[in-house]
């Protein structure tokens, strides 16, 4: 049975991420662009898991994950909440939501799907041993080590105004771009790697 996942990003580049490394049919992947049709959504999908940004438009991710933790029917569900580099998380707002984990982009893809599923096998099995860690163990400091490709490193100051959030964005193009690029050389490389190994093989049967 597939684990049926709900994408509510509107970056187009996360989506391109996700879709390459949640597949089917092990992942029936729905991909929600805003936060009102997520809501409106949960109850026609009842997903396994959601991975909800908390910049979307209409309603943003607290509101969704709040809506979400208050219906019983979707009080197992995963949620794993997404955000920028460099945004700010509203911690009296977060405080609300019974999330998962929070994840900084850009993330490790493959690391993200392995830590879904083992979200949702552990919600649908509660009887497991509570010690047994999903993920290593992260400092108070640093909390998510696994999905951080590197360290912040804020812009430099600027002398005119708005000169600061034009280096932020550029910032966060360059990051979701360079994630991007990482996940198709890694698909292209094991491909490639499959194709030349069946040539190989081909090529060492006698004709």
């Amino acid at each position: 049975m597939s684990y049926k996942v709900i994408l509510a990003e509107a970056s187009p580049s996360v989506q391109k991420v996700i879709q390459m490394a949640f597949p089917e049919p092990e992942f029936e992947l729905h991909i929600i662009e805003d936060g009102l049709q997520t809501i409106e959504s949960l109850a026609r999908i009842n997903p396994d898991a959601v991975l909800l940004s908390l910049a979307l438009p209409s309603r943003d991710g607290y509101e969704v994950g709040r809506y979400l933790r208050s219906r019983e029917e979707f009080r197992k569900v995963g949620l794993i909440l997404l955000k920028n580099s460099f945004e700010t998380v509203d911690e009296s707002r977060l405080r609300a939501v019974d999330y998962d984990e929070i994840i900084q982009k850009p993330f490790d893809s493959e690391r993200l799907a392995q830590f879904v599923r083992e979200v949702i096998d552990r919600k649908k099995t509660p009887h497991s041993f509570p010690e047994e860690a999903l993920i290593e163990e992260a400092s108070a400091e640093d909390p998510l080590p696994l999905f951080k490709d590197k360290e912040f490193i804020p812009p430099p100051s600027s002398s005119r105004p708005g000169e600061d959030v034009d280096d932020k964005i550029r910032m966060m193009l360059r990051d979701e771009i360079l994630s991007v690029e990482r996940e198709l050389e890694k698909r292209l490389r094991a491909s490639l790697r499959a194709e030349l190994k069946e040539w190989l093989e081909r090529e060492k049967k006698p004709t």
